[in-house]
């Protein structure tokens, strides 16, 4: 690992903050991480996490298998996914919806009774309004219409709006997630995770999530000189029939249907 490797590495985690799923996901590792910031999206101060994975992958061998960005157990048995959204370029309530039916499912076992069904609250943080309404948070509920009476079938849908701020203690905790040198006494396990990962310590010393987060960066940097250099010259060729695209892959150091999709790209 040169110096001017970490260096740049520096620079790139720089600009990362907990609303990017780089970060959140090595975060979401830490149980006491997860319970300070589900304390405050669910307005419970003496909630427990029992158990918590990031990345957690549910497989679907028929149909779309799905990825959490963290999924958490909680005392009362609950269980909560909690989803970091940057970019607002898929339709987010059907993601939610099946994220949630893709869990649900998962939790059940074949011929259990549906009085069984674990309660699941899904929590999507986006770093934009999705509903502009203006509201740092969201709660989505089930009512009959006409009465307005409240039905629950155990599924529990939250929005964040990381952007909005109110003077709320959801938004001075999304500020910590969304701003590069914001820090907060109330929030003290976010804070200094995200300090750590931030700036990285002195020397070549890396902790191994660092170290992963880096191993990122390097495929990152290297995929990005492949498309904007190297790579390009090689679709050229292909579109020109030329090579192959076995050859052109084979030249590019990257698997065939890694280089169909570029070349699907620029159709």
């Amino acid at each position: 690992m040169s110096e001017r490797s970490i260096e740049k590495f520096k620079e790139y985690i720089k600009k990362l903050n907990p609303i990017d799923d780089i970060i959140f996901r090595k975060m979401a590792e830490n149980k006491e991480f997860c319970e300070e910031i589900l304390r405050v999206f669910l307005q419970d101060s003496y909630l427990k996490v029992l158990n918590n994975k990031s990345q957690y992958a549910i497989t679907n061998i028929d149909r779309r298998s799905v990825i959490l960005d963290a999924y958490c157990e909680l005392r009362d048995g609950k269980r909560v996914n909690i989803e970091v959204q940057n970019a607002d370029n898929v339709n987010h309530q059907k993601r939610v919806r099946y994220y949630s039916s893709v869990l649900t499912t998962s939790l059940m076992k074949k011929g259990e009774n549906f009085d069984n069904v674990p309660e699941v609250c899904m929590i999507y943080i986006c770093n934009f309004d999705v509903f502009r309404e203006n509201k740092s948070l969201y709660l989505i509920k089930r009512v009959i219409d006409g009465s307005n009476t409240e039905v629950d079938n155990g599924i529990k849908e939250i929005y964040i709006s990381a952007n909005i701020s109110d003077g709320s203690a959801l938004s001075e905790l999304m500020e910590v997630f969304t701003k590069d040198d914001c820090y907060s006494d109330n929030f003290p396990v976010t804070s200094k995770m995200k300090y750590d990962f931030k700036y990285v310590k002195e020397g070549n010393k890396m902790t191994d999530a660092m170290r992963e987060l880096y191993d990122i960066f390097e495929e990152e940097s290297k995929e990005a000189w492949i498309k904007e250099g190297a790579i390009n010259i090689l679709l050229t060729l292909v579109k020109d029939g030329i090579i192959s695209i076995e050859e052109a892959a084979k030249r590019a150091n990257i698997s065939v249907s890694k280089f169909e999709k570029y070349l699907n790209e620029q159709k």
